[in-house]
């Protein structure tokens, strides 16, 4: 019986690609078969199967898909206000290894995947956070210009506070007796 139904899926596939008549035939046995050639007049029992046409329906047209630079993202309408609260502006670092903290506050609060970047004298120092205080170590004496930007997951600059100056007091050199 599995062989005739094996059969039979194989010929309803064939189907497919055009009209073929199937017979269903039963020998003396009892034994059924289909088959694709008319029966012969000496086999007992014999019909035509009437099969029901096939459900053909041709495959979607292929979407290109877009690549991450392609979808456009909605834009952007939150503006954070950035102010640096610490150190005030030309503040005088004294004498020392050039260490000293930086806080910013923020408003509203950073949105997910948006971070603070510190910047000193326009170059990015260390990596974006999620906090508002820095701790800045080491920096040569001099003046400095710190700011605090809000940058989104990509790099894009949000915000940006109004620049800060610093002047950092070191020996330049260490004299011994």
């Amino acid at each position: 019986m599995r062989i005739a139904l094996w059969f039979l899926m194989l010929t309803l596939a064939s189907l497919a690609h055009g009209q073929t008549r199937i017979y269903k035939i039963v020998d003396q046995e009892g034994n059924v078969t289909f088959t694709d050639k008319p029966p012969m007049s000496s086999q007992r029992e014999s019909s035509s199967v009437e099969l029901n046409q096939i459900n053909i329906s041709a495959p979607p047209k292929e979407r290109s898909r877009a690549t991450s630079s392609e979808i456009s993202k909605p834009e952007r309408t939150i503006d954070y206000d950035i102010t640096i609260t610490s150190p005030p502006d030309s503040t005088t670092i004294p004498m020392g290894p050039g260490n000293f903290s930086l806080s910013a506050s923020i408003t509203p609060a950073l949105e997910r995947g948006d971070q603070l970047q510190l910047v000193l004298n326009g170059e990015p120092y260390g990596k974006p956070q999620n906090s508002e205080n820095w701790r800045l170590t080491n920096i040569l004496r001099g003046a400095h210009d710190l700011s605090v930007q809000a940058i989104d997951d990509s790099g894009k600059v949000l915000s940006q506070s109004r620049p800060v100056r610093v002047y950092v007091l070191r020996p330049s050199k260490l004299y011994r007796n």
